[in-house]
C-alpha cells in the first residue's frame, strides 16, 4: 500500500456532510444482535454500536449516538469502513485511520473519533464475551 499525505490508497475518502446525512438514517435503524453498551464521554456525548457478525466478519453494523454532526459522521464512517471487514481488522483500526478517512473535521472536534472508535470496540468486546459464553 502506498500512501500520500499519511493516507493509505485503499482507505476511502469520506466527507462529513455525506457521512452525516447517511448517519441520520443509520442511527434510526433497529439494533442488531450484538449490541455494545452506550459509551458516554465527559462532555455528555455518547455512542453505541450494534453488530451482525457471521463467520468472524461484520455483515452489518449500526449505531446510535448523541446528536452531534461530527460524532454522527465519525460513527457512519466506521459503518462504511467496517461493513464486510473481519472482526480482527476492526479491532486493529486506529483513531488516525478514522480521522484521515474523514478529512475536514476541525481539530477541536476530532476527539469524537476516539469516542466513536471506543464505542465500536465495546461492541466488538461484547461479541468476544458472547463467543466465550457459547464455548463454555
Amino acid at each position: 500500500m502506498n500512501s500520500c499525505c499519511g493516507r493509505q490508497h485503499d482507505e476511502p475518502i469520506l466527507t462529513v456532510p455525506t457521512c452525516f446525512e447517511r448517519g441520520l438514517v443509520t442511527r434510526r435503524r433497529p439494533t442488531l444482535p450484538v449490541a455494545g453498551a452506550r459509551l458516554t464521554a465527559a462532555d455528555g456525548l455518547w455512542a453505541a454500536f450494534s453488530l451482525e457478525i457471521d463467520n468472524h466478519r461484520l455483515v452489518d453494523i449500526r449505531f446510535n449516538a448523541a446528536f452531534c454532526t461530527t460524532l454522527i459522521a465519525y460513527c457512519q464512517a466506521l459503518v462504511d469502513l467496517g461493513r464486510g471487514q473481519s472482526v480482527d481488522a476492526l479491532q486493529k483500526l486506529e483513531t488516525g485511520t478514522l480521522s484521515r478517512s474523514l478529512p475536514g473535521v476541525p481539530a477541536a472536534r476530532q476527539d469524537r473519533a476516539i469516542l466513536a472508535l471506543a464505542a465500536l470496540r465495546g461492541a466488538l468486546a461484547h461479541h468476544d464475551v458472547q463467543q466465550w459464553s457459547l464455548v463454555s
